[in-house]
């Protein structure tokens, strides 16, 4: 009995101080700091919320949320190029700056500037190897560069550091889509990294895409309406949203989603696109036409040009195609008769003259 306490207490002991253990109670110690992060800027005072975050990150290096917070925070205060030369300043101050040097390579990845963005990672995770979100950084910056099995390893270590970083999950399934095209696999990771971040618009985009390229049109609107209402001002999701009610026959919600998405950029091809695939669903072919046209001249990919001439075709009906026809064949013909004379008259230049 005495040995089966005290194998019972010494189980007790270790667990308290396995690495499990560890981690929860440093989460609960960097807890007030992080809520004091998210106070402030709440408030907007930024500057002590940064402080704040960064205290919460040296206790807890794990922390599943506090990186997106700081990235949230330097996106609104200043441009890129700014954030980066404070970023760099910074890490010539104290090179073992995990936080800045993450940060840093998040940014030159938004530049593609590879290279830099790796080797500013590569320090992040030599001054802090439980930094899990580093490592989820790094893997985006490695699917970029399609080498999927090192993408793999870095998202797989983010999530044994810290399993509820739905970044970790959703990088995951990204790359196992992009590399091994495994949809069903990459759906889950997508679904699980959604539970552990219901109100992150960008996991929900890219979830309504898989579910749209997966051809599971409701699941993709369902998703999508949830993206544009915690991103209204997004481009790309009101886009999606728009491409992916077309498919469950809402044409009129489509262009409205569409149309809302020009006004936010007139540049956006695929949304020009998909504007003119909705109007032709509803027979309005003169501004489906506009759309394919634009589409065409901004992008200059043929695609357009072909989907313009093919809704002229349906627009104008069985006569034009057949004019088409004949105008092309007639071409053909004057063509053939030009080069047969030109072969003629070259025959006939080169035959010796009589003397």
């Amino acid at each position: 009995m005495t040995r089966i306490l005290l194998a019972g207490v010494t189980a007790i002991l270790l667990g308290a101080f396995s690495p499990a253990y560890a981690s929860l109670e440093l989460e609960e110690k960097a807890m007030p700091f992080y809520q004091q992060g998210e106070a402030l800027r709440r408030t907007g005072r930024y500057e002590e919320a940064v402080k704040a975050y960064r205290q919460a990150l040296q206790i807890y290096p794990e922390h599943p949320v506090a990186f997106d917070r700081l990235r949230e925070i330097y996106r609104k205060g200043q441009t890129a190029a700014e954030t980066i030369q404070v970023l760099e300043a910074t890490v010539a101050r104290e090179k073992g700056d995990f936080i800045a040097w993450n940060l840093l390579g998040v940014l030159y990845g938004r530049e593609r500037h590879w290279d830099e963005a790796l080797q500013a990672f590569a320090q992040s995770l030599q001054a802090e190897p439980r930094a899990a979100d580093t490592l989820v950084n790094r893997g985006w910056i490695l699917v970029e560069l399609r080498r999927y099995d090192e993408a793999v390893a870095a998202f797989e270590a983010a999530r044994e550091l810290q399993p509820r970083l739905a970044r970790a999950h959703a990088g995951l399934g990204s790359t196992l889509v992009e590399a091994r095209g495994d949809y069903e696999e990459g759906m889950k990771r997508y679904l699980l990294a959604v539970k552990l971040d219901p109100g992150n618009p960008a996991l929900l985009n890219d979830l309504g895409w898989l579910a749209y390229k997966m051809n599971r049109y409701p699941e993709a609107v369902a998703a999508l309406e949830k993206a544009v209402a915690l991103d209204p001002e997004n481009a790309m999701i009101q886009t999606n949203l728009g491409l992916a009610y077309q498919k469950v026959d809402k044409a009129d919600e489509a262009v409205a989603q569409l149309e809302q998405a020009l006004a936010m950029n007139p540049e956006y091809t695929l949304a020009l696109y998909g504007l003119g695939k909705a109007y032709e669903a509803r027979g309005q072919y003169r501004e489906a036409l506009q759309a394919y046209r634009r589409a065409w001249r901004q992008s200059g990919n043929e695609l357009y040009l072909f989907l313009w001439i093919q809704t002229y075709m349906s627009n104008h009906g069985q006569a034009m195609i057949l004019f088409l026809f004949a105008f092309l064949a007639g071409g053909g013909v004057f063509a053939l008769r030009a080069f047969r004379r030109r072969r003629t008259s070259a025959a006939t230049e080169g035959e010796p003259t009589a003397s």
